[in-house]
């Protein structure tokens, strides 16, 4: 019969050691792997953080878009004005009316000084047209006044048997006449002084036909090959025109600029 004080072999004991160490290996353990997983980050989190970080946002400025939108707006007026130089005529060089009347009308949207100026020098041309049938008007009308008072006269001699005058009168149609003819002359010369005034002005403000390049109008009396040869070395194939042509496209268009100057 057995004794129950009976003494372990020493495989059961080395057994039992070793399952307690394995015990208490384990919960050692799991404090251990709990701790490193607090303080451990999520790797997936903190990837995510970095890419967040990593890629930049977009900074939209308030004043990005409206600035660009301006340098475009000036690069389009700056290219828009260019092609207008570009297709800028010099008034000297246009010998014909719809091109002519073209120019008018861009110089007049451009400047509104023109018209004022314009509109002035009419005036005083009108003033000056007005002064000067007033004044034939009156030398006509002392004239015959004249031969009247002349007239009167020699009856007045005839009647208390006086000598009438024989010589030149100044009172004799021819004498009249001539009287007239020089006052003519002296409003023709300063008629021309003005033209000749008003057409520097319009020159000066772009108006075409007023201060036309001398090679391209047409000299009456030269021959065709003379005007030719001229107009080739300085105008190329411009043309040219003859000087009562351009005459002509004057005085339309000073009707035209008076027009619009409503005198």
């Amino acid at each position: 019969m057995a004794s129950n004080n009976t003494i372990p072999d020493l495989a059961s004991v080395m057994e039992i050691l070793a399952n307690l160490a394995k015990a208490k290996n384990q919960q050692q353990a799991q404090p251990s792997m709990q701790t490193a997983s607090a303080q451990t980050p999520d790797i997936t989190s903190h990837g995510q953080a970095i890419q967040q970080q990593q890629q930049p946002q977009p900074q939209w400025s308030q004043s990005a878009v409206p600035s660009t939108i301006h340098r475009g707006s000036g690069q389009l007026q700056a290219h828009v004005q260019s092609t207008n130089n570009l297709k800028a005529v010099d008034p000297a060089t246009i010998i014909d009316w719809s091109a002519g009347l073209r120019c008018v009308m861009r110089t007049l949207n451009k400047h509104d000084h023109v018209l004022q100026e314009i509109r002035k020098m009419i005036k005083v041309q009108h003033e000056h047209e007005e002064q000067w049938w007033k004044s034939r008007e009156a030398l006509i009308e002392r004239q015959v006044a004249r031969k009247e008072g002349q007239k009167k006269l020699e009856e007045v001699l005839k009647a208390v048997g006086g000598a009438t005058s024989s010589g030149a009168s100044n009172t004799s149609p021819e004498e009249l006449a001539r009287e007239l003819e020089t006052f003519d002359m002296k409003v023709y010369k300063a008629q021309t002084q003005m033209v000749r005034e008003m057409n520097g002005k319009l020159r000066n403000l772009g108006m075409p036909f007023f201060g036309t390049k001398s090679e391209l109008v047409r000299i009456p009396g030269k021959s065709d090959a003379t005007n030719r040869a001229a107009t080739t070395s300085t105008e190329g194939e411009k043309g040219m025109i003859d000087e009562d042509e351009l005459v002509e496209l004057q005085k339309k268009m000073l009707n035209i600029l008076e027009d619009m100057c409503n005198v």
